[in-house]
């Protein structure tokens, strides 16, 4: 099947690529008419873009883009003004093809952090700079991130204002040896306005065409001279985006409507984007001091608000259609749980437990809710940074930059409209959930020199040293949401002296807070050492090498080097690639990190408690934990540049990464009753309640391989300017290492063997991100008219479940395995895979410019109101969704907003 569909890949990639060659031939027409009566103006229009210089992936100061011997997009200001987002993460979507980011639905703190990837890989394995200094990460570790994702923890890109930005270089290449762990896809440098006077005004508003989602953006940027060429500026930003919902009614709803029920939302929850309020302030400043020297700082300040649904409770059971040949699926049981017992008759004699009367009072949490209730999480986040340096040159040419940076970021928790069953009536309905907190210092020391030794010309040699503190701290919640209350487990005795055994769950229904077995703080130090050689050692032949040396003091040290070289064959055609060692270390993070939540895994009817632990936690060590290693890699990429003249640029770049020792969560593991009674007797409180727990590990291994292509063409055409690029990404991800344990190692009675990535999450990962990405953009400037149209390619993309084992009773097992798979441990087959088509998305803006600094655009993303394929696998009848009420892919790369529109207003004084 696997090769249908890379066939049908294929078709399809012809297609797309053959409409989009058509429509960029047509663009091209009138512009090559145009260029050939003026081809001075539009060749040196291209030789301008060709000679801007970058200073990511490159320590020398005169390198341009057309030079480099690796991958690099230099996008401006004017990149990001027709653009329908004003989050930067959505912006670099739209610009560079191999970046990616989804919308996780219902998906606990990972709907509020959203996770992106690069050429596959996550977001922990892309390095964040701004300015060129390392930006840090969130505190949030992705426990339910998507499959590339999941245990991933890196920056959170939406913290940057986006009108704050000037300049963004996105190195596609590995760079783990010139900065350090992180640089295994690439880096992304945000390079922060220096402009010193001006007062730039944006607002923005638009809905989605359903008429929610509403969403409103005002930002103000301001620029100050300090002294004689200094500047100071400083962006402020208001965002306040409302929830949309694309949820259909779950199969409980009516049943329970008919019953006199009335949820507290007519689907049951919403699914989409979640609410945010967020401020943002952005300042960037420099001082000129002395004869080239300079001071600088630059930082951040970002505060917001988010909060999001989770699973509905039902007060009731009921009934509904069953899922098509799997009977008792359309039973939805109560799922707030039995009743408290509150009288107290006695005290057991052997075991000194309370027991309750049976025929007594009782109290349910249908007295407090009833009509069942939603828990709506929510999340305080708070991220500050603060960078400052001094940089300059010895008057015998020695480059120097010292700076010293910290930033923060802490997210707090909430959860509201739910209850500690265990605590019974005096249960609150309201928590406060604990805190994590991510900080970072660093310590940068960085020089270069240039000297002649002979060759065509100088040698650059870059060194520098580096001291890093990395801490993560998880804090406590409140008592009530996690501790075990006096009604966890009650012993009731009935009138004829029988007794039973009453559980309830521990900790806030829906997210349990942070309790002291969560509460943790650790961190750690690494020191580094690189060097770095650049030289065109012949005319048009450029080579590079560079080596760095880290030592971490919890894990030892590594070292890691880079070769890159650049063959210009004549003034059109030119080579270059590149080969290089990385590494990622573990965060504290990763492995500190430690909760439980519910939800409903592989589209179970019934809720599920899963936990994530700690590598050094008891269900961790039940399971056969270890301890984290860093991430080891190997990149390769090659490829050729032609800059033909007239305004035509050409590159293209094949790559090959290989990622030992990944890090990331392991697949949940089923928590039976007897490892419930030995995690129960080793000491953990909550062990009754685990249905599935996962923990991070070194556990699989993973080789990527892809390419880029890029063409771009700038004209004069009609009167106007015409700027037009196809940007195309293939990226083929496979899982080539996974790793088990016998668990008879730890107990020799026990015979099962875990394999940490299983054959659900190994499909998920190498198949549930389109290989195929291509972007189409033109934009047409003519006096003080612009328009910007744009198209987004995603191809087809195939997610897995689980494979269900056994044939219900009395049904027709050739129909039964018919529609669903029969799971086959020894061939490692039978997950149950669905592929979801290609899909486009147009966006189109229109601006017009009023007196040179008044800008009116009117816009919409997703022009066609184009939407994923339906999900069909677990879909009740009844409503064509799942159990949760959803019915698109969460992974879909389009997204479930469907169409989008939005007007913005600009003004410069």
């Amino acid at each position: 099947m696997s090769r249908m569909n890379e066939q049908a890949q294929r078709v399809d990639l012809k297609l797309a690529t053959s409409m989009v060659a058509l429509v960029l031939a047509g663009m091209a027409a009138p512009a090559l008419a145009d260029a050939a009566a003026d081809d001075q103006e539009t060749a040196a229009a291209g030789s301008k873009e060709d000679t801007t210089i970058i200073v990511t992936g490159t320590r020398r100061t005169d390198r341009t883009v057309g030079e480099s011997p690796v991958p690099i997009d230099v996008f401006s200001a004017d990149d990001f003004k027709a653009q329908p987002s004003p989050q930067l993460q959505n912006i670099i979507k739209t610009l560079v093809p191999s970046f990616n980011q989804n919308r996780n639905l219902l998906g606990d703190a990972s709907a509020f952090v959203r996770p992106p990837n690069l050429r596959g890989l996550p977001a922990d394995q892309i390095l964040v700079l701004i300015n060129g200094k390392r930006m840090h990460r969130s505190a949030l570790v992705q426990v339910t991130g998507d499959a590339l994702n999941v245990g991933s923890q890196g920056p959170d890109l939406s913290q940057i204002s986006s009108p704050a930005v000037s300049r963004i270089e996105v190195l596609r290449d590995g760079a783990a040896a010139q900065y350090g762990s992180d640089a295994i896809a690439g880096v992304i440098n945000i390079g922060l306005s220096r402009a010193d006077s001006g007062l730039n005004l944006a607002a923005r508003y638009g809905q989605t065409y359903r008429g929610d989602g509403e969403d409103l953006q005002l930002s103000a940027n301001a620029g100050f001279k300090l002294g004689d060429g200094g500047f100071f500026n400083i962006t402020g930003e208001f965002i306040d985006q409302n929830v949309f919902d694309r949820s259909v009614p779950r199969p409980e709803i009516a049943p329970l409507i008919a019953a006199g029920i009335t949820p507290p939302r007519p689907t049951g929850n919403r699914l989409g984007q979640p609410s945010n309020r967020a401020y943002r302030v952005v300042w960037n400043a420099a001082v000129p001091v002395g004869d080239g020297d300079e001071v600088y700082a630059f930082g951040n300040y970002g505060w917001q608000r988010q909060s999001n649904d989770f699973n509905y409770r039902r007060p009731i059971a009921v009934s509904a259609q069953d899922i098509p040949l799997r009977p008792g699926t359309g039973t939805f049981g109560k799922s707030i749980g039995t009743p408290w017992y509150l009288d107290r008759i006695g005290t057991d004699p052997v075991s000194g437990r309370a027991v309750f009367d049976a025929e007594g009072r009782t109290f349910s949490e249908t007295s407090i809710f009833p009509n069942g209730f939603v828990p709506v999480f929510e999340a305080s986040i708070e991220d500050l940074s603060i960078v400052g340096g001094y940089k300059g040159s010895t008057e015998g040419g020695l480059k120097y930059d010292f700076t010293a940076a910290f930033g923060r970021n802490q997210i707090r928790y909430f959860m509201y409209d739910t209850l500690n069953p265990s605590l019974g009536p005096a249960s609150p309905t309201d928590f406060y959930l604990g805190k994590v907190t991510q900080q970072e210092y660093n310590i940068n020391a960085d020089f270069s020199y240039e000297t002649d030794i002979g060759l065509y010309k100088p040698l650059f040699i870059a060194a520098g040293l580096e001291f890093r503190r990395e801490t993560f701290a998880v804090g406590l919640g409140d008592r009530a949401s996690w501790e075990p209350g006096p009604f966890g487990s009650q012993l009731v005795e009935r009138n004829d002296l029988t007794r039973f055994n009453v559980t309830k769950a521990v900790g806030a229904n829906g997210f349990p807070g942070f309790g002291p077995d969560s509460v943790a703080e650790g961190g750690r130090n690494n020191y580094s050492a690189y060097l770095d050689f650049e030289a065109e050692v012949v005319e048009g032949l450029d080579l590079g090498l560079a080596a760095r040396y880290d030592y971490f003091n919890d894990f030892g040290s590594t070292f890691n080097g880079k070769f890159s070289a650049r063959w210009a064959i004549n003034d059109v055609i030119a080579l270059r690639g590149a080969a290089s060692t990385g590494f990622r270390a573990p965060t504290p993070g990763q492995q500190f990190t430690q909760n439980t939540q519910t939800g409903f895994p592989q589209g179970s009817a019934v809720p599920v408690a899963t936990q994530t632990a700690r590598p050094d936690s008891i269900s961790a060590q039940y399971y056969g934990a270890k301890e984290l290693t860093p991430e080891k890699s190997t990149s390769f990429s090659g490829g050729f540049v032609v800059t033909p003249g007239s305004g035509f640029n050409l590159t293209v770049d094949f790559y090959n990464i290989v990622v030992k020792d990944r890090i990331g969560i392991t697949s949940s593991i089923n928590t039976t009753a007897a490892d419930q009674q030995a995690l129960l007797a080793l000491g953990l409180t909550t062990a009754l309640d685990l249905g599935q727990v996962n923990y991070f590990t070194n556990g699989f291994r993973t080789r990527t391989q892809g390419f880029d292509i890029v063409l771009s063409h700038r004209a004069d055409v009609g009167g106007g300017r015409l700027n037009s690029s196809i940007a195309v990404n293939y990226n083929k991800t496979k899982v080539t290492d996974r790793r088990t344990i016998a668990l008879s190692t730890i107990r020799p009675t026990d015979t099962r063997v875990l394999s940490l990535i299983d054959n659900t999450r190994k499909g998920n990962i190498e198949d549930s991100n389109p290989r195929w990405r291509a972007v189409l953009s033109t934009a047409y400037t003519n006096g003080a008219f612009d328009l910007t149209v744009r198209a987004n390619y995603f191809g087809k993309f195939t997610t897995y479940f689980l494979p269900i084992g056994s044939v219900p009773a009395g049904v027709d097992p050739v129909a039964f395995r018919a529609l669903y798979p029969a799971p086959n441990a020894a061939a490692q087959t039978g997950e149950w895979g669905k592929t979801f088509g290609s899909e486009i998305g147009i966006d189109v803006e229109a601006g017009f410019t009023v007196a040179e600094n008044y800008r009116l655009a009117v816009g919409v993303e997703n022009l066609f109101n184009n939407y994923p394929d339906v999900e069909t696998r677990n879909a009740y009848p009844s409503t064509g969704g799942q159990a949760n009420g959803s019915i698109y892919p969460g992974s879909s790369p389009l997204g479930q907003a469907g169409g989008f529109w939005y007007v913005r207003a600009t003004a410069k004084f």
